[in-house]
């Protein structure tokens, strides 16, 4: 009977409280070691007491199967690993786990606390753009403004993964400006939207800029080209504003073309397996040694061979389809400009996806959880998408 009880209590209110307060726990939370924590103490355990309610709710499920076969054949490289660890292995299988268990929750709460999730995320362009708000002035009292690259407050202090993370509220907050009627409602949306557009330029971050193109382009059409180009010349700006940024970060474009050509020069004689889940993810490349590889596409490809690479190619694509479809059918946007923007940052910057609580979880992980539950559940019979209009 008690196990009755609390399964009840996470299914009606504890998951989705400890959801949220982990989700705010991004950009309030002072260490990350801290918001781990908060995911295994809190969120984790309720996921296991839904596991069986999990379960059902993704049967059948296409797009949830292949994530999965992608999980379990990225973790079963580690078995090929040159420099195996068992306990490496050990936390490369508890970090993918706890991914999985994000997305796959991110999903159900979407669809059975549709109207709490939506009201949360407005809430959470908020403390987005609060959050943003406080990392400008703090950072800009001590440092040149604007020439110097800015590193937000909190959890997330990585100026490419920390915009990635705000952009997809950002993303969020012009999805509901546009779809609210009324100037008062609009400008309700413009005031984070903005706010958080100016944390992620002043973070001179081509890799979360290029993501809220792509979302723009969707949400907005030909209008966003106008906005394109300001950002563009907006980055420029920034960046020529220092000239060691202008070396480093655009004369050889930070670098990365010859990160990726030294990827792909490494997987000579392992196209086939990959090099194993725990390879070093360090890159030689112009006299340097750089930490990853700077493209998520070519981390799998790298730990897995083209299996793992077409693993996930798989999943996106059908993540792709059923998020056009979802616009074509129901007229929403929302679901493509999060999928464009999440697959254009992981084209640019980050490495493995499978990882501990990081700022992927929310520019990745969470647009693949949304599309995962509200595709299936919008071609139901009888279901009716309200996610375009929301509640305030």
């Amino acid at each position: 009977m008690e196990i009755t009880k609390i399964k009840r209590y996470f299914l009606e209110r504890g998951m989705l409280l400890f959801y949220a307060i982990f989700i705010a726990g991004y950009f309030l939370m002072p260490m990350a070691s801290g918001h781990r924590r908060l995911y295994y103490i809190l969120v984790f355990p309720a996921v296991l007491f839904l596991f069986k309610e999990l379960r059902q709710f993704y049967r059948d499920n296409a797009l949830f199967l292949l994530v999965v076969i992608y999980a379990i054949y990225m973790m079963t490289t580690l078995l090929w690993s040159d420099n195996f660890s068992a306990d490496e292995a050990a936390w490369a299988l508890w970090n993918s786990v706890n991914a999985l268990s994000f997305c796959f929750v991110t999903g159900f709460l979407w669809v059975h606390h549709h109207e709490k999730m939506n009201a949360f995320a407005h809430k959470a362009i908020w403390i987005a753009a609060a959050a943003a708000l406080a990392s400008i002035v703090v950072w800009y009292i001590d440092h040149p403004f604007p020439g110097d690259r800015l590193q937000p407050l909190g959890v997330m202090h990585h100026e490419n993964k920390a915009a990635s993370a705000y952009g997809i509220f950002l993303i969020l907050a012009i999805h509901y400006q546009l779809n609210e009627r009324g100037n008062p409602n609009k400008l309700y949306y413009l005031i984070p939207a903005v706010t958080i557009f100016a944390l992620v330029a002043l973070s001179q971050s081509r890799t979360a800029m290029a993501g809220v193109f792509a979302g723009l382009l969707v949400l907005l059409g030909w209008r966003a080209i106008l906005l394109v180009v300001a950002g563009l010349a907006l980055n420029w700006f920034l960046l020529a504003a220092n000239q060691a940024y202008w070396v480093d970060r655009v004369a050889t474009f930070s670098f990365r073309p010859g990160i990726w050509q030294s990827v792909i020069d490494n997987m000579q004689g392992h196209w086939l397996l990959g090099h194993g889940y725990l390879v070093n993810e360090e890159v030689q490349a112009y006299g340097k040694v750089f930490d990853h590889a700077h493209n998520s596409y070519l981390a799998s490809l790298r730990d897995g061979g083209l299996p793992g690479l077409a693993l996930m190619l798989a999943f996106l694509g059908v993540a792709l389809w059923w998020s056009v479809s979802l616009y074509r059918e129901k007229g929403n946007r929302i679901y493509l400009a999060l999928l464009l923007y999440s697959m254009t940052c992981i084209a640019m910057d980050f490495d493995r996806l499978l990882t501990a609580p990081k700022e992927l979880w929310l520019y990745f992980w969470l647009p693949i959880g949304l599309i995962m539950a509200a595709y299936p559940n919008a071609r139901s019979e009888g279901s009716e998408l309200v996610y375009d209009k929301p509640k305030i």
